[in-house]
């Protein structure tokens, strides 16, 4: 099988479950799950990073509903051959209604969006023959009337991205307001009507609590952090070698450079070992025994001809909505967050975490990172003890440190713009010391002053943002045969690799810089360096000065010591 027939075969571009079993692509089966999540008959709620795949798993859930497990309409059950078929007794007939909140939404404003949800509950009372209120006063109103026409336990309500209106207007109190109140008076008549309903399942990418609802929504169960469900989204590496076995045999050939029929059991887990380090690590309960690789990012790479280079997130089709990313990182102390990331993790109190908040300026925004996808549980979530954070994986961390590059350089608009990019890299290419200050302080002019580096490991920290923000990658504090570099990074397009000796000096005096330049030049030249990539690059290395003086911040000294064979 050739790479277009392979690539035909994702499931890239479809959401419905009918879509996905209808046509000729790998269906990754979830229906044990989704058997789980519709025996159950109280409110549920699920909570998981953008294109995680609940869209699908809520459209399975509708299926099931509307037409069982047998066949139907002169054609086979779409569950056919899968879990749930021998698990599944309740042949009973049900009116189910499915929102999708995200596309009712779209491009409306609040009230345009209540409106939009009261013609869709009215559009369904119609086509199941129920009545409802000329002039409805309010989306309570309708919704009520609807369910008290219904039979105890024959309705099924199933909402996708529940909290998209709220995170599209979070910077607009009344907006806000508007879609706050709808969701409770939807939330007040799941909790009044119960007993009408027979399933009713939310997926969002925030918590109730995060969206400052009061009580609303405490009779719903949230499935977010259960251990039983971690793997209902997102894909193990069991699935992944069950269900895509010639993409993987494919993909190994390529980076093995070999026949397909060729290809080793081993070298096929030694490319899952580097897919997992790119895409996998997402636990939502803290086991590091229940991870799960980001389904879009799978897919992704299997459709793009199996380069792991870059990551698939960005900016504008991030793991977390643009509202959502705009208000974590506004939030973000910068050398906090870079000092930890350095570490390794973020560690927040358990309060911090649970008590989080879209709305509350002083609220922790790292618990809003992890809901957006950046940030996961390295360890056992505790409601009593600390919350171990980390970004997932590879691709998570230079997505990370992209968002925070272009926000602290002015969202994009300096060092991210293609320009500014051009001028850093060609300076670093040219190995001219001149050039690579001039444009490491036009990267930084807009830096907030509070931001600015204090000391040594803080211009660390700056250098490696503003690299990161050129789409290069940084290694901090890299060992060699006779002490650490504190930055090194490889440029590809010219074989080089450069190191940085860093320093810092608090005052403009000419020679206290001159004296921490000597110091760095003498540091590097007596170090042997011993890195690991093309033996054929050469190494370059320089010294660096950040002067912290206000109104005079910047690269004050940089000099070239040498550039030599490895």
């Amino acid at each position: 099988m050739n790479f277009s027939d392979l690539r035909r075969k994702l499931p890239l571009g479809f959401q419905t479950f009918a879509e996905l079993r209808t046509r000729d692509v790998v269906y990754v089966d979830k229906t044990a799950y989704v058997y789980e999540l519709a025996a159950n008959q109280f409110a549920q709620i699920l909570t998981r990073p953008r294109r995680f795949g609940k869209s699908t798993l809520l459209s399975t859930i509708e299926e099931l509903f509307r037409h069982g497990v047998k066949p139907y309409d002169g054609h086979d059950s779409y569950f056919k051959g899968l879990a749930i078929e021998s698990l599944w007794h309740d042949d009973g007939s049900y009116f189910v209604l499915h929102l999708d909140f995200s596309n009712l939404n779209a491009g409306r404003t609040a009230s345009g969006f209540r409106m939009a949800v009261m013609e869709s509950i009215a559009s369904f009372c119609h086509a199941h023959k129920l009545t409802v209120p000329e002039q409805p006063s309010d989306f309570g109103a309708i919704f009520n009337s609807m369910l008290e026409q219904l039979a105890p336990a024959s309705f099924v309500l199933l909402i996708d991205e529940y909290d998209a209106p709220l995170l599209y207007h979070a910077d607009d109190a009344q907006e806000l307001q508007i879609c706050k109140d709808l969701l409770r008076q939807l939330y007040n008549a799941v909790k009044t009507h119960s007993n009408k309903f027979r399933c009713v399942f939310f997926t969002g990418i925030t918590r109730f609590q995060d969206l400052d609802l009061g009580t609303s929504g405490n009779n719903f169960t949230d499935l977010s952090l259960d251990p039983e469900f971690v793997a209902c989204c997102g894909y193990t590496r069991a699935e992944i070698k069950q269900y895509f076995v010639q993409h993987l045999r494919y993909a190994a050939a390529v980076r093995a450079g070999c026949a397909l029929e060729t290809v080793s059991d081993a070298q096929i887990e030694i490319l899952l070992d580097d897919m997992g380090a790119w895409y996998d690590g997402y636990s939502f309960d803290g086991s590091q025994q229940n991870k799960v690789f980001s389904t879009w990012s799978v897919l992704r790479f299997f459709a793009n001809k199996l380069a792991i280079s870059e990551p698939y997130w960005g900016l504008e089709e991030g793991l977390g909505v643009p509202q959502l990313l705009k208000i974590s990182l506004e939030r973000i102390d910068l050398k906090e967050i870079l000092a930890q990331l350095n570490q390794g993790e973020v560690v927040i109190g358990s309060k911090e975490f649970t008590q989080s908040s879209l709305i509350n300026p002083k609220a922790n925004p790292y618990s809003l990172l992890f809901r957006a996808g950046y940030l996961t549980f390295i360890k056992q979530f505790s409601p009593s003890g600390k919350v171990h954070l980390a970004c997932p994986n590879e691709e998570t961390k230079l997505s990370l440190a992209n968002l925070l590059a272009r926000h602290f350089f002015a969202l994009a608009a300096d060092i991210c713009s293609t320009d500014s990019r051009r001028e850093v890299i060609e300076a670093l290419i040219r190995v001219d010391p001149e050039l690579i200050g001039a444009s490491f302080n036009n990267a930084i002019e807009i830096l907030p002053y509070s931001h600015c580096p204090d000391n040594e490991f803080w211009v660390t920290d700056l250098v490696s943002l503003l690299l990161f923000g050129i789409g290069l990658k940084p290694r901090l504090e890299v060992m060699s045969l006779n002490g650490r570099a504190d930055c090194v990074f490889d440029l590809p397009q010219s074989q080089l690799t450069v190191v940085f000796e860093l320093k810092y000096e608090a005052s403009s005096d000419d020679q206290k810089l001159d004296a921490k330049l000597a110091e760095a030049l003498q540091q590097i030249k007596k170090r042997k360096y011993a890195f690991n990539g093309n033996s054929e690059s050469k190494v370059a290395r320089l010294g660096l000065v950040f002067c912290g003086e206000p109104g005079k911040r910047g690269f004050a000294r940089v000099a070239l010591a040498d550039v030599s064979e490895r």
